[in-house]
């Protein structure tokens, strides 16, 4: 009968979804899901699963965002483009991040050296779009690497001023032997006077 042949063709073309359903899955997928005698339970039972793990794969998205902490060692501004790219991916999820929240969350996972800045773009947060706080950020990144710079050449100087010995000028063979230049020559002055000068006893000269 027409009902039969509907019955006939409708469990052919069941057992056919289900082969391709587990066909299409890996080995042991496959073997896990082999237990269930319709397509339809088959189906059922993958969307469950995999609904779950892109659940579960959404909520590690967020955990990993949230989680983000910026390294107050290293340059902030490639550290912005990590969190960005994590909210792409949370865009992609369909899990809404705006521009508007993200801000916030950049200012506020700033690093505790960057109190002082980290205050001032509190202040203009709400008139502020993200590309401009990535450019405060930028050149913020460019000031602390500047000084940095400055400080290490200073401890630099500062330490070959220690450890160099001072230096005095050198004095020649000249001026150390004139002293005693002059001494030999009051002797023999001396010597010469005494030589020519007569005796007051008897007249003569020489002692």
């Amino acid at each position: 009968t027409t009902e039969d042949v509907s019955e006939s063709q409708w469990l052919s073309d069941e057992d056919y979804c289900r082969d391709y359903l587990l066909n299409c899955l890996s080995v042991r997928l496959a073997e896990t899901y082999s237990k269930f005698k319709t397509a339809k339970e088959i189906w059922d039972n993958l969307d469950t699963q995999f609904r779950k793990e892109e659940e579960l794969s959404k909520s590690h998205i967020v955990d990993k965002f949230l989680d983000f902490k910026f390294h107050e060692d290293m340059e902030i501004t490639p550290q912005v483009t990590d969190l960005e790219n994590m909210r792409s991916k949370m865009n992609n999820e369909n899990i809404g991040a705006t521009d508007i929240f993200l801000v916030g969350a950049i200012i506020y996972k700033l690093p505790v050296a960057w109190h002082s800045f980290k205050t001032e773009m509190y202040r203009k947060k709400e008139q502020m779009g993200l590309d401009e706080l990535e450019r405060y950020i930028r050149i913020e990144d460019e000031n602390l690497a500047r000084n940095n710079l400055e400080l290490v050449k200073q401890q630099q100087s500062a330490a070959n001023a220690v450890t160099q010995p001072k230096k005095f000028p050198k004095q020649s063979k000249s001026h150390k032997s004139e002293p005693l230049k002059l001494e030999a020559k009051k002797t023999i002055d001396k010597k010469k006077k005494k030589k020519k000068s007569k005796c007051h006893n008897c007249g003569k000269w020489g002692h």
